[in-house]
């Protein structure tokens, strides 16, 4: 068995890993440097497609070491993220709008939502003015009444709010009347303020120190007029540089680290299905940079604003099922690197319309679905929760991650994604000493190209935004080893007790 090290390389056993051929497997770090080890990905090379018949079952050996419990999963991990024009929607956020609040309190009793992107930018709050909705080459108008239905649709879930005031295009008093009326709208379910959305890109700032000092002269005027405010940020989009002086200079004074991350651009020819389950070593970069600059500030961070492909998505790419088992690896990976959650972008954006990667779709006429996506997100529900644990894996050629986590409650879930688009895993997973039974959940859809017939534990998400579980698939248990099969382009979710 491969033993994943606390950067997740090679660590002091080299020599004996090697005796294990660990050359034809590619380890990504995921886990807090030395004594924070969250859990270990395996990240191996997308499989090659094959001619046809397609290749044989591959057996993969998995370990999971019971006693390597380190950090818990925050409660609010996950979270969707919206532009401000999604407010400036009448009834859209409000208590009345129950398919919406059901959706939420499905993946959550007590998630983050995000509201600002560009649009937060483009935006003007006029206590009695009239709410309209624009994209980035308007000016998006809020007012009371929208602010008050968009603080009872979070008590109605369980969720507080991320709130983006707009730097890009207003002025700091417009910016402090919007903080006022924000936090009057939300009291307690008002989580903190960022100032600005991707200020790295905004073109008024030619350097970090121009834009903190504008920063610290909005963060002053706000909270002259709310002592208590809290913030967040700095909200970057690309520039982790920005990221990591923002911590430096304002860990005494902030709730989250705050960075963006997309695949790529909606409008690349590299924006594939393949390209999206496939690594991305720089983004495994910037999560060890994120991880390591947040424990030495003693902070946490958040990716505020994610999802595959930037520019509303890549349509039969980031619509598909691919995106759920995408969504799913990406959560447990920044789950792993420490970071305290995820905000899936979604619905309509800066440029006017409902993104193709929206895990909540809305159509023209307003109804509500589950896309593919969501699936990604519930499976995190189900499976993420409690201390992540180490695991060990054999070497394979094929495209996969595994996860465990543990509850204090006792049992123990193995999550095994294989992003693999051809070929089939026998599974092999060593039960831990105290555990005696397996039982699966299934993440599954006719292939990665799906849009429709997702299906978690055997059952899709109801017409009301409801979703309970199918009776779980009993595991074979032989000679203290569960034995199970992961089909190509699927994830199973496997509880031990």
């Amino acid at each position: 068995m491969i033993r994943i090290d606390l950067e997740g390389n090679p660590g002091p056993k080299e020599s004996s890993m090697r005796n294990l051929n660990s050359r034809h497997c590619r380890i990504a770090a995921t886990s807090r440097i030395q004594r924070a080890l969250c859990v270990a990905v395996l990240l191996f090379p997308l499989a090659v497609q094959a001619a046809e018949p397609p290749p044989g079952p591959t057996a993969v050996r998995l370990k999971v070491d019971p006693t390597s419990a380190r950090n818990s999963i925050a409660d609010s991990f996950i979270g969707l993220g919206y532009e401000t024009s999604a407010v400036a929607r009448e009834k859209f956020f409000s208590a009345e709008n129950t398919h919406l609040v059901q959706l939420y309190r499905t993946l959550s009793p007590n998630g983050l939502v995000r509201i600002g992107g560009i649009i937060g930018d483009h935006t003007r709050f006029e206590p009695a003015g009239v709410p309209a909705a624009h994209d980035m080459n308007g000016t998006t108008v809020i007012n009371k009444a929208v602010l008050a239905d968009l603080g009872g649709f979070l008590r109605a879930t369980g969720w507080t709010a991320l709130w983006t005031l707009n730097l890009g295009a207003g002025s700091k008093e417009e910016a402090v009347q919007e903080a006022l009326a924000v936090r009057s709208a939300l009291g307690d379910r008002l989580h903190s303020f960022e100032i600005g959305n991707e200020v790295d890109l905004l073109k008024r700032f030619d350097s970090y120190a121009s834009y903190h000092t504008t920063y610290l002269d909005y963060k002053a005027a706000i909270r002259a007029a709310i002592p208590d405010a809290v913030f967040s940020g700095p909200d970057s989009a690309i520039k982790k540089e920005w990221t990591v002086a923002f911590a430096k200079t304002e860990s005494k004074d902030m709730k989250l680290l705050l960075h963006h991350y997309y695949r790529g651009g909606a409008k690349s020819p590299q924006a594939t299905i393949q390209t999206l389950l496939g690594p991305h070593p720089e983004w495994d970069s910037t999560l060890r940079t994120l991880e390591e600059t947040c424990k030495a500030e003693h902070i946490a961070f958040r990716i505020n604003e994610v999802n595959s492909f930037s520019g509303g998505g890549k349509p039969d790419v980031s619509d598909t099922f691919a995106s759920a088992l995408w969504c799913l690896d990406f959560m447990f990976r920044v789950a792993a690197h420490g970071g305290d959650g995820v905000n899936m972008e979604t619905d309509v954006n800066q440029l006017g319309f409902v993104s193709h990667y929206s895990p909540i779709y809305r159509d023209s006429d307003g109804q509500l679905t589950a896309r593919p996506e969501y699936y990604g997100m519930l499976a995190f529900a189900l499976a993420g929760k409690g201390k992540l644990l180490d695991v060990a894996a054999s070497p394979t050629s094929i495209d996969m991650s595994a996860y465990a986590t543990k509850r204090d409650d006792g049992p123990i879930w193995v999550t095994v994604i294989n992003k693999d688009l051809t070929q089939t895993a026998d599974i092999e997973l060593a039960m831990p000493q105290g555990y005696s039974t397996a039982e699966c959940y299934r993440l599954i859809a006719p292939s990665a190209q799906s849009k429709t017939d997702v299906t978690l534990a055997g059952t899709q998400v109801g017409v009301a935004g409801d979703w309970n579980p199918g009776q779980a698939e009993a595991v074979a248990v032989s000679e203290n080893t569960a034995t199970f099969s992961l089909r190509a382009a699927s994830a199973a979710l496997v509880r031990l007790r």
